[in-house]
């Protein structure tokens, strides 16, 4: 099988010439060599909605350098006579929303009297270290002697007031406690507390979602469900296929000892930004969960996950999927 990946990460002047640099490579690779597969990956969407805002037209440039791309494969393919054949797929890995503020959450930690690491400082003696992804989610580590992660009932005694305290922020939407594998406790500002839990082998979970002094996600008390209806109980709420997320997401063992959904207009980083940050992603909301699935083929049902795209892809390409590959085909 002849493959093909590209994806590069650009300087902050040129994230569109190297997007653009990509699509005519990728065009002229399609056309004259005829892979069974090619994966591209353009990041001026993703930068350029940082930088200038998600509705800037920096980012409307970006997006239709892949709708160009687009046009040229299937105007090739159709010339070639193999349009019929082809899957074309453009899917994102995240959505987008303004912020407004931004919260020093390193800098927060450091001045409740705690020995703090974060980007890009993360050397030297520390009791937290401060892991922020998109800007709208962070990773707090605890107790860093353990080889094996810790879970909260053994933490609770030393780092609840931690907890509190972050919990107490304005840029803190939702907390994520996770007291094992497969039980993580749910935290909201005003909206209380519940507790989610996990049973039964990796191909046929069920998901419990029991509020105990309140509904921080929304959703009513749900029991017994699979990750089919769960990703369905939460499609209309604020916190898209929250259940299932969030229990892979606290459960797994690199997972954060403390994990933070920002407020919306909110993101965790303040300082040692190489562009002002105008949008971010990465928390726990519709705008950074729901994502586009754009197919010229018709398929077997909707996508539910961004996880199902691979073993859909193995599947249209006639490949096996491996036994406990994360997700499901759509084809």
């Amino acid at each position: 099988m002849r493959v093909a990946g590209v994806h590069f990460r650009g300087s902050l002047a040129g994230w569109l010439r190297i997007d653009r640099d990509i699509a005519r490579a990728v065009a002229r690779h399609v056309r004259t060599q005829r892979p069974d597969f090619v994966f591209a990956a353009f990041t001026g969407v993703d930068k350029s909605s940082h930088a200038a805002g998600h509705t800037g037209p920096r980012v409307r440039e970006a997006l239709a350098i892949v709708d160009d791309l687009a046009g040229e494969i299937r105007h090739d393919a159709e010339a070639a006579g193999v349009w019929e054949q082809t899957h074309l797929w453009v899917v994102s890995d995240h959505g987008h929303s303004p912020v407004a503020a931004h919260d020093d959450l390193a800098g927060t930690v450091r001045a409740a009297g705690y020995r703090a690491v974060g980007h890009p400082w993360v050397y030297g003696a520390w009791d937290v270290a401060v892991m922020v992804s998109g800007n709208a989610m962070a990773h707090l580590y605890l107790e860093r002697e353990h080889r094996v992660r810790p879970w909260w009932p053994e933490l609770a005694a030393r780092w609840e007031p931690l907890a509190e305290l972050l919990l107490e922020r304005p840029s803190v939407d939702v907390a994520m406690l996770a007291h094992s594998p497969t039980r993580t406790e749910i935290r909201a500002r005003g909206r209380g507390r519940a507790m989610l839990d996990v049973s039964g082998p990796a191909d046929r979970r069920r998901f419990d979602y029991r509020p105990l002094s309140g509904d921080p996600l929304g959703v009513g008390e749900l029991a017994g469900l699979d990750a089919a209806d769960a990703h369905d109980a939460c499609a209309a709420s604020d916190y898209p296929d929250a259940l299932v997320q969030i229990a892979s997401l606290a459960g797994s063992a690199r997972a954060g000892e403390i994990i933070l959904s920002a407020a919306r207009g909110w993101d965790f980083r303040a300082r040692y930004e190489p562009i002002p940050h105008a949008s971010a992603h990465g928390a726990l909301h519709r705008e950074h969960m729901l994502v586009p699935f754009l197919t010229n083929r018709p398929l077997a049902h909707a996508p539910r996950r961004t996880a199902d795209t691979m073993p859909s892809a193995l599947a249209a390409l006639g490949v096996r999927v491996p036994v406990g590959l994360d997700g499901e085909s759509f084809v």
